[in-house]
């Protein structure tokens, strides 16, 4: 229990590592002829993406599960049209979603510093 915000921060910060490789991917191609941008998928055991799994804390709450019971996957990012070459990647687009990403990866960098602070705060009994 206690280390659990910093195990779910740490998938966090695996994840957005893994995107950023694929949307730096995608940058890199964006010349490349017939190149179709990629971004990376999150699934949860019971089939639904985005986010983690809450815990159950009353009888008609959601039934909880493992918040590690998701799966990362690479896929074709749908694009409405491509150009000319048959290239889909926009510029504008993936950098943009660098930027976000790389927001969302300081803000749980952040997180993750405070938690190991307080940590470390009472390990040493406010002595540190």
């Amino acid at each position: 229990m206690l280390f659990n915000v910093v195990d779910v921060a740490q998938r966090s910060l695996d994840y957005h590592l893994k995107r950023h490789n694929v949307l730096a991917s995608n940058v890199a191609n964006v010349d490349t002829p017939g190149f179709r941008p990629l971004e990376l998928l999150r699934e949860t055991s019971e089939g639904r993406t985005g986010g983690l799994k809450l815990a159950r804390t009353h009888a008609s709450h959601e039934r909880p599960g493992a918040a590690g019971g998701e799966t990362i996957s690479v896929a074709q990012e749908r694009v409405v049209q491509p150009g000319g070459d048959g290239n889909a990647v926009s510029l504008e687009r993936e950098m943009a979603k660098v930027a976000a990403n790389d927001l969302r990866y300081e803000a749980v960098g952040r997180i993750v510093r405070q938690q190991l602070g307080m940590l470390r705060y009472a390990a040493t009994d406010g002595q540190g």
